[in-house]
């Protein structure tokens, strides 16, 4: 196994461990039981959904097309951690009670580091010159 090859592997397992870890968020809002019968219970429910749905595919992203180095996959995979895990996190950040604020962050923070970690490994490798 060449170093590209071991490099790759080594950052899409990352980058799918730290989509996992951004699975604890929809979990935790919806194992408070939201009220589906109210407008906001169903927005609720539709933004936990949401984010699960985009942490599978963001794993499925990594284990498959990225392991393989497919640029267009690199940017696949960051979308979600700039256009939903920083955007919540922050928002997380400034609007959740004190009391509950480690329990949100800690999960997403964790999440995202071993994430971006996981993407700066895959991009040493998929856009490297070659020479």
């Amino acid at each position: 196994m060449s170093n590209t090859d071991r490099t790759l592997r080594w950052g899409s397992t990352i980058l799918a461990i730290g989509a996992s870890g951004i699975m604890a968020a929809p979990i935790a809002i919806l194992s408070r039981r939201p009220d589906p019968t109210t407008t906001v219970g169903r927005h609720v429910w539709a933004g936990a959904l949401a984010l699960l749905s985009l942490s599978i595919l963001e794993i499925l992203i990594a284990l498959y097309p990225l392991r393989k180095g497919e640029k267009w996959a690199f940017a696949a995979a960051s979308v979600p951690f700039v256009g939903v895990g920083l955007p919540v996190l922050i928002m997380d950040a400034v609007y959740v009670d004190r009391e509950s604020m480690l329990g949100a962050l800690a999960p997403q923070i964790l999440g995202l580091g071993v994430g971006l970690i996981g993407l700066a490994l895959l991009a040493r490798v998929i856009f490297a010159k070659h020479s």
